[in-house]
């Protein structure tokens, strides 16, 4: 059976295509074209000292000197990881076994020399699971290895490219132990099924380019899986729990729910027929990931969970992350520039849209629960409250597209995280436009579908024409909208647009306790000085605020009790035995300086921040409201 494996696998590597192309006049010297896949061998079975080696085979290289690569960024990662770092022992060699001279050049590039004469390359490869204090690499873009138990094989991270060779195909071939099964979107063909004796197994994979090793994680573990249909889209839940707390069968009643409501969202938009979600449950009894969430791909999702969450909220992690990774099978997977159809993973060129490819995908994900009826009004709104609060932290007279342009550096990248928000809250405008022009018909999603059929998979648009293209589709507002708030520092005055559909912000009072808010107190101990502080939350307050009480204030004493540290929670027990109306002094210390503050002990309440409908909406914000939510 070994025997059989070299013959198919040398009958791969080696296999080549000549054609000879002949003019009916002049005889033309004959035009060799090398078909000949890249074949990659991953050993899951021989792991040593944690880690996986590597075997790369290639044939017909006609230069003098030929460079491997690593990645130093994948798509949907958005910063230098440079997995090159987690090469080891990186060899060359001739036919005959005879090594050729390497050169390494940064982290991620090896130059060989007599390319000619290389028949393949040999590395192993580190993980990066249990080693994350030792660099910034997010869990759900690394990868993992733990011998006989579980690979995490984002393929990226184990399999480079040669330069100029990234439209090769390849075949992969990965050894594992018998025990363990693969989980992807892939389809494979496995090897030595046969043949039981043997302690593991061979899976072959096949790819038509780079760019499609790099967008197919795989899982191996011990089988724990369910698979389910969605209106026409089979659906791989693969779980690894390491103590078995949890089974792929616990969590499928929800991920089902959700899926289905996602794809009755995107209607005929997506094509997808296999979709994979590999969850891996970190353990928090040994060295394991800690960066949780997750990174999408063409057709799956790789999201890295800890073990030790209950299960209703697993389940609510899972709702909010694997929705808004789903929907990146539309941005940027199906539609996408240029810069993202052609990825450099070493000198990345950015694109401009990152309010199209992550702020629509995060918009959806919330939209979607309204429109199917898996949240409530309030609960959405709740939500794109949420955003516009924290849209606030970050600067917002940065151009969007400027932004993403730039998204690797300094300034630009300290922002990234705010095309969750404001990247959602445009999709949101540009919703509402649409809906207020078409009297709630038609809506953003609408505006995605046309896209995809413009465009798709393998056709992608020029980066600097999408705003030209979005006109050309009969959406000129949306398209001055872009030009005027994503392309310039313009920032968007959010009410006016909610206002298409009666929607407005204001205010709530909500009763509280005077010192105390949902779990968050507006008083800490200073343990260096033995101290009261009001936190600077505390003007939230409107008690302590009618008092006249500042963050940063000491509390000395009221109605002449002394507080300190010491009997700090004398402060919740005492505030209870207060009386409406009766007179209250506060001492307190600010700047150095003793502060007496004399009023009345008023009811405490917060001041919420609310976005609600508006008393008398015309009737075309109500048909835009309608169309929008799903009313």
């Amino acid at each position: 059976m070994l025997k059989q494996i070299k013959l198919i696998r040398n009958t791969i590597y080696l296999c080549t295509l000549s054609i000879c192309l002949y003019n009916c006049k002049t005889s033309i010297e004959p035009v060799k074209i090398d078909t000949t896949p890249i074949a990659v061998s991953l050993d899951l079975v021989n792991v040593i000292n944690d880690k996986v080696k590597v075997e790369v085979k290639t044939a017909n290289i006609t230069s003098d000197t030929i460079s491997y690569f690593l990645p130093k960024i994948v798509p949907g990662t958005y910063q230098n990881n440079n997995y090159g770092k987690f090469i080891d022992n990186f060899e060359a060699f001739d036919a005959n076994g005879n090594p050729l001279l390497v050169q390494k050049f940064g982290d991620n590039r090896w130059k060989i020399n007599n390319a000619q004469q290389l028949k393949k390359i040999t590395y192993w490869v580190n993980d990066t699971f249990d080693t994350e204090d030792t660099h910034d690499i997010f869990s759900p873009t690394g990868s993992n290895i733990k011998r006989d138990k579980n690979f995490v094989l984002n393929l990226y991270a184990f399999v480079g490219y040669f330069r100029g060779m990234k439209e090769k195909k390849y075949n992969l071939f990965i050894k594992h132990p018998l025990a363990l099964e693969a989980s992807t979107s892939l389809s494979k063909v496995i090897l030595d099924e046969s043949n039981q004796n043997l302690r593991y197994e061979v899976d072959l994979f096949s790819f038509k380019r780079y760019a499609e090793v790099a967008d197919s994680p795989i899982m191996y573990s011990i089988p724990n899986k369910v698979i389910f249909s969605v209106n026409g889209i089979e659906v791989l839940l693969s779980v690894y729990s390491p103590s078995g707390t949890y089974r792929a069968a616990q969590l499928m009643p929800e991920m089902e729910r959700m899926i289905r409501a996602q794809k009755n969202f995107l209607g005929t938009i997506n094509s997808t027929k296999k979709y994979s979600v590999l969850l891996y449950l970190a353990s928090s009894k040994q060295q394991d990931a800690e960066g949780f969430g997750a990174l999408e791909h063409n057709t799956s999702t790789v999201v890295v969970l800890p073990e030790s969450i209950p299960l209703k909220t697993l389940n609510e992690s899972l709702k909010n992350i694997v929705s808004h990774e789903f929907f990146h099978i539309i941005t940027p997977l199906s539609i996408h520039s240029e810069e993202i159809h052609n990825f450099n993973y070493n000198n990345p060129k950015m694109s401009r849209h990152l309010w199209l490819y992550e702020g629509t995908t995060e918009y959806f994900s919330v939209l979607f629960q309204i429109n199917q009826g898996l949240i409530s009004k309030e609960e959405f709104f709740e939500q794109i409250l949420e955003k516009t609060n924290t849209a606030k932290l970050y600067d917002d007279h940065i151009p969007f597209t400027k932004m993403s342009q730039n998204i690797l550096k300094e300034p630009y990248h300290s922002n990234y995280r705010n095309v969750y928000e404001k990247g959602a809250l445009i999709s949101m405008c540009i919703d509402l436009i649409i809906r207020e022009k078409t009297e709630g018909a038609l809506g953003l999603i609408d505006l995605v579908q046309e896209l995809s059929q413009e465009f798709g998979n393998d056709t992608p648009f020029e980066d600097d024409k999408l705003f030209e293209i979005i006109k050309k589709l009969e959406y000129p507002e949306v398209s001055s909208f872009l030009e005027k708030y994503v392309e310039t520092n313009t920032p968007i005055p959010y009410d006016y647009f909610l206002n298409k559909a009666g929607i407005t912000y204001g205010t709530t009072k909500t009763a509280a306790s005077y010192f105390i808010y949902e779990q968050e107190p507006y008083i800490k101990g200073e343990e260096t000085t033995n101290e009261v502080v009001f936190t600077q939350d505390c003007s939230h307050n409107n008690f302590l605020r009618k008092i006249g009480i500042k963050g940063g204030d000491v509390l000395l004493a009221i109605n002449d009790k002394k507080y300190s540290l010491k009997n700090i929670y004398d402060l919740f027990s005492d505030s209870k035995k207060w009386k409406n109306g009766q007179d209250i002094t506060f001492v307190i210390k600010r700047n150095n300086e003793i502060i007496t503050l004399e009023s009345i002990v008023t009811p405490p309440s917060i001041e919420k921040a609310t976005i609600k409908a508006i008393s008398n909406p015309t009737e075309k914000q109500i048909k835009v409201l309608k169309g929008w939510i799903n009313e």
